[in-house]
């Protein structure tokens, strides 16, 4: 029998994605174990393509290893959080206060279709659909500031402020307030008032930041 050499390869991504996914909804909790025989079972696929998806979420610091233990879900730690925190404050307030005089009138009123939008999402308890619009309207000043290294530094951190905003929809009430704080970026975009938006988004970071760390214990 000639063997397929893309089989293994397509293994080992599905498996990579499948996994990572489970991590990042966090059906898989920060801390929990992640023993290959049982993951393979789950999955209906040999150990080595487990292995080796679970060495590359390694890479991706969304898993560890303990010697001769095995993969654990890499932890949110309170540090993790404030690091991350001020990184978004710093890049995204800087992007925004760019993206600001680059935005067409177009752009302005896909903004408030997404505000609308999450709003909807919100009032209806989809807090799935107000998560992904969130993303994207965060993600929409980044890729309007035209910085190519800046896009870079945010996808490299994206799958571990994920998270994060996961951990963030335990509270309605930080979600409801983060509408708030998003349209008030909105209104100084309208009013083309670039170091206004900036600080308004810096702003809005520290406030999500600090409301999550009020309503989730983390571990030091």
């Amino acid at each position: 029998m000639q063997l397929d050499p893309a089989k293994p390869a397509a293994l080992t991504d599905w498996a990579y994605s499948t996994i990572k996914q489970a991590i990042l909804s966090l059906e898989f909790a920060p801390g929990a174990q992640l023993p290959i025989d049982d993951l393979a079972e789950r999955l209906g696929i040999s150990r080595t393509p487990v292995r080796e998806a679970l060495l590359r979420l390694e890479a991706d610091g969304l898993v560890h290893t303990v010697p001769r233990v095995g993969f654990f879900v890499a932890e949110i730690t309170r540090r993790d959080l404030l690091e991350l925190f001020e990184i978004r404050e710093l890049l995204e307030s800087h992007a925004t206060k760019q993206a600001a005089a680059r935005l067409s009138d177009g752009d302005l009123a896909y903004i408030d279709g997404l505000l609308q939008d999450s709003a909807e999402a919100v009032e209806r308890g989809d807090l799935a659909r107000f998560q992904e619009v969130e993303i994207t309207f965060h993600n929409l000043f980044v890729e309007r500031a035209q910085n190519r290294r800046l896009l870079a530094i945010m996808a490299s951190i994206r799958d571990l402020t994920y998270r994060q905003r996961v951990l963030s929809l335990a509270s309605l009430e930080n979600v409801r307030q983060s509408l708030v704080e998003h349209q008030r970026i909105a209104q100084a975009l309208r009013q083309r008032d670039a170091e206004l938006a900036g600080r308004r988004m810096a702003e809005h970071v520290a406030a999500a930041r600090d409301r999550l760390l009020e309503f989730v214990v983390l571990p030091e």
